[in-house]
């Protein structure tokens, strides 16, 4: 069945390519081939990328490389959660990344576990890791854009040690209106999925200062930061307790979990367009030797 699905896969990608059928653009590329290569490249077997991919190591950026939990990867093409583990691989300001793991809107595949092999995410100076999905500015592309339109699918971020309580940052979106969806970070406060990132490990390295740096508007690699000393670390999360609190923010957390927002905060006004975050990574400063 899963070599029926490969050969159907192929034969949509070449009679896209072929009848340039408009239909088949993903939205969240400004280039609907890539998204057709990604979809028919990201799969596993013969089609598989991301699985070729290993993330960068060795020079002060620490990568999630392992899965714990994925409940609904298929392993082909955005379902494969191989690429949340390989690296990460942003486009720039004004392209989402290709190199992603699709949540579901709703039910367990709307969550995602991940961990750092073999040793535990320490608290530091400044942001203490990065959480990287596939957003990007909306409107003209170059330096005149105004940089308050995102197209974002918010998530929802936790940390902790044994799988069963988390702790988070108290997510807050402030728009006046909380019953319209904007998608103007300043509104989301404590969510990822909300800054794009032109950090990429192959095509653009930056320096450890550079990617640690999120302010993509001047010069930073983006993605969204978490510092564990943050004031409103703990406020938010199944089973945090005090304990727990101090227990990640002096010896740091095994696990991270990523939700689409709307599965935990479920009065958010969040659409079928933006309720699929996809993952492209995670990435810390400092981890136990």
């Amino acid at each position: 069945m899963l070599k029926i699905k490969k050969v159907i896969q192929i034969f949509i990608i070449f009679t896209c390519f072929s009848s340039s059928f408009i239909g088949c653009e993903d939205s969240k590329s400004s280039s609907g081939a890539e998204a057709l290569l990604a979809l028919g490249l990201g799969g596993s077997g013969f089609l598989s990328s991301c699985d070729q991919r290993t993330p960068e190591s060795g020079r002060g950026i620490f990568v999630a490389d392992e899965i714990i939990s994925a409940p609904t990867s298929t392993g082909i093409g955005f379902k494969d959660s191989d690429c949340s583990i390989d690296g990460i691989r942003g486009q720039g300001k004004f392209n989402g990344s290709l190199d992603v793991y699709t949540l579901d809107a709703s039910g367990i595949g709307s969550s995602i576990i991940l961990r750092w092999s073999g040793v535990k995410v320490l608290p530091t100076s400044g942001i203490d890791f990065i959480v990287y999905e596939n957003p990007f500015f909306v409107g003209v592309q170059n330096n005149s854009n105004s940089f308050d339109n995102v197209f974002m699918e918010p998530l929802i971020v936790e940390v902790g040690n044994d799988l069963t309580n988390w702790c988070g940052w108290n997510p807050n979106y402030t728009n006046s209106d909380p019953n319209t969806f904007v998608g103007n970070p300043t509104y989301w406060n404590n969510f990822a999925g909300i800054t794009p990132f032109t950090y990429n490990q192959d095509s653009n390295p930056m320096t450890v200062s550079e990617v640690f740096d999120t302010d993509i508007i001047n010069g930073g690699g983006g993605g969204d930061g978490f510092d564990l000393a943050d004031s409103n670390f703990g406020n938010s999360g199944s089973g945090c307790s005090g304990t727990l609190k101090n227990e990640i923010q002096t010896n740091g957390f095994t696990y991270i979990k990523i939700s689409a927002a709307k599965t935990i905060l479920t009065s958010l006004p969040i659409d079928s367009a933006h309720a699929n975050p996809d993952i492209d990574g995670v990435i810390a400063k400092s981890v136990t030797p």
